[in-house]
Parts: C-alpha cells; sequence; structure tokens
C-alpha cells in the first residue's frame, strides 16, 4: 500500500472516529436540551409531616416554578434510611428520581456494612437546611435543665425511654451518647417511624425523652405535658435563645447538626447536574423560601455545594470516631 494510501485509511479513520465519539454524546446532550420534560421525584426517607418533610415540600414547589414541571415528594421510610437510598439507586440516572436526604446518607454505611453504596455513589445538588435540635423531656421527669438530668439520668436512667427515628442514625447514636456520660444504668432507645408519631408518645409518657425541632414539639410545651431541656446541637435555637447548649453545659460532645440535602445519582449526566444546581440554588436564595423555612423548623444551611459532599465525609468520620470512643453498638 502506498503512502498516500496509508494516510487516506488513517484520515477516514480518525473521522469515523469523530463521528462516533459525536454519536456517543449525541442522545446525552439530548436529553439535557429536553429536561425536563415529565415529573421530578423526589425520594425521601423523612416521614411525612415531619420537620424535614415539610421542608421538603416547601422546597418542591418552588423548584416546581423553577423547573415549569411538577416536583413531587416520595415519603420512602423504614429500613434505617435504606428503603429509601435503595429506589434511588435502582432508578434510572436521568435527573427525575433525586435524593433527598440528610447526614445518614454519610453515616449509615458505617452501621449497616452491606449497605450497598458509598457517598461517592450519589452527587450534590443543594444544600437545603438545617435543623437545631432540642431535648425534650415528659412531664414524669424531674429535671428542669441540663445538670439536674445528667443528674436524674445517673439516678434512674433505666427507668426512662428515648425515643429516636428509625431513619435517623444521628438521632440515636446522640441518645446513646447522653446515656453514657450521664452514667448510670442506660436507658432504653425507642424507634419510631416518623415525629409525630414520637411526639404523641412523649406526650403519653411512653417515652420520656426525645430530640427534635421546635416546630414539632414547641407548641405542646404550653400544655405543660413536656418541658424543653436543652440544645442538642453546636448552636443556639433561635426559636428558644433562652436554651443552653449541651456544649455550653460542659458536654462538648453532646451535639448533632442535622442537615438536609438533595441529591442525584452519580451517573447523572453533568449538563442535567448543572440545570438542577442553578435551579435548586435560585430557590434557596430567595428570601422568601428562606421565610417559608421558619415554620417547618428549619434554617438556611450556609454552605455552598462545592463544599457539602466533604461536609458529610467529615461527618461520617465523626460518626465513626464517636462509635469507637463511646463502644457502642448500634444493630
Amino acid at each position: 500500500m502506498s503512502i498516500i494510501s496509508i494516510r487516506s485509511l488513517n484520515a477516514f479513520l480518525f473521522a469515523l472516529a469523530g463521528v462516533a465519539a459525536l454519536s456517543a454524546t449525541a442522545p446525552v446532550q439530548a436529553q439535557a436540551n429536553n429536561y425536563p420534560n415529565k415529573t421530578i421525584t423526589l425520594i425521601t426517607p423523612f416521614g411525612a409531616g415531619s420537620p424535614f418533610d415539610s421542608l421538603g415540600r416547601v422546597f418542591a414547589e418552588r423548584l416546581s416554578k423553577n423547573l415549569k414541571t411538577s416536583v413531587v415528594i416520595e415519603n420512602a421510610t423504614g429500613g434505617q434510611a435504606m428503603v429509601a437510598t435503595k429506589k434511588v439507586l435502582n432508578a434510572p440516572a436521568d435527573g427525575y428520581t433525586l435524593f433527598y436526604t440528610s447526614n445518614g446518607l454519610a453515616t449509615t454505611p458505617i452501621v449497616i456494612k452491606d449497605a450497598g453504596y458509598t457517598l461517592e455513589d450519589f452527587t450534590p445538588i443543594a444544600p437545603l437546611g438545617q435543623a437545631p435540635y432540642i431535648l425534650f423531656a415528659s412531664a414524669s421527669v424531674k429535671a428542669i435543665d441540663i445538670p439536674s438530668l445528667m443528674k436524674e439520668l445517673k439516678e434512674r436512667g433505666k427507668a426512662m425511654n428515648h425515643g429516636v427515628l428509625g431513619t435517623s442514625h444521628l438521632g440515636l447514636i446522640l441518645a446513646k451518647k447522653i446515656s453514657a456520660t450521664a452514667g448510670g444504668d442506660p436507658y432504653q432507645e425507642i424507634s419510631y417511624r416518623a415525629s409525630p408519631e414520637m411526639i404523641r408518645a412523649l406526650l403519653a409518657d411512653d417515652i420520656q425523652l426525645m430530640a427534635t425541632t421546635y416546630s414539632i414539639a414547641g407548641p405542646h410545651l404550653k400544655d405543660g405535658k413536656i418541658k424543653a431541656i436543652g440544645v442538642v446541637a453546636r448552636e443556639k435555637s433561635i426559636r428558644m435563645p433562652e436554651l443552653k447548649t449541651f456544649i455550653e453545659a460542659g458536654y462538648p460532645d453532646l451535639y448533632t447538626d442535622v442537615w438536609a440535602a438533595l441529591y442525584t445519582k452519580a451517573q447523572t449526566p453533568k449538563e442535567i447536574v448543572e440545570i438542577l444546581r442553578k435551579a435548586a440554588a435560585e430557590v434557596t436564595a430567595d428570601p422568601s423560601f428562606q421565610e417559608a423555612m421558619k415554620p417547618t423548623g428549619s434554617e438556611a444551611w450556609n454552605m455552598t455545594v462545592d463544599k457539602m459532599q466533604a461536609a458529610f465525609a467529615e461527618e461520617g468520620k465523626s460518626f465513626a470516631q464517636a462509635i469507637e470512643k463511646f463502644n457502642l453498638k448500634l444493630n
């Protein structure tokens, strides 16, 4: 074969490769250009009526207007958030099934060894909010503040029950940390599927302690059936600024920061990811959204999407360290 023929063949093969590459990317680009053209579903492990469920619905309504398509919430509770997680993992990576979740996305694989996913299997879309948790007690608890509660737990902790959400390992580990720090016989953790169910148990004195937002338990304070003990977050609650945090009371390890965030599968085309990020950022930056957050018990989370993944990863490391420090058994 002549040199000219060889050059012609190479040129033809190079051109053919270019056409093949363009053909492979064309469907993805067309999909992005046409996105969205049907309902977007936010799968969440949060129970209906819970604080973050309410926040999600406020966000979904505004995202729907922004993207000019229907955006709905699907509550998939149970299995320590694995029911919701698996629904997202089994759905197509096309931007129409998103994951509206919390810190548990990073901590669940630490507890459930065969969880079947890592944080890297998801791509962050937007930080939506945070919820400073307050520790509430039933009327049968004699304590009125953090020091008196820790004393009472040491003396009669075994006679108490602490309610936790089955979807939140963070709540469970916080409950165990409080009990371990107080000393004495540990109380029993009772799992509930959603916050409204748990607050009913607290009002009935079936459980004596629970950590939740002011929006869930605060309205019941006036009835005298429950009391607020202290804030179990790094920052004070703007709804009850008079309450001390456990950190202020001398317990630096007794806190949990609870966040809500939007994710999609890692395989979702980057063009669609950028569309979602831009639309979500416009929603969360809107002052009307930040005002609408207040009744849900959530507050703005000043975190960039670029740093969000790192923040969740750090949360996972801290969670693992707490398990080792307190020798906790979570299964």
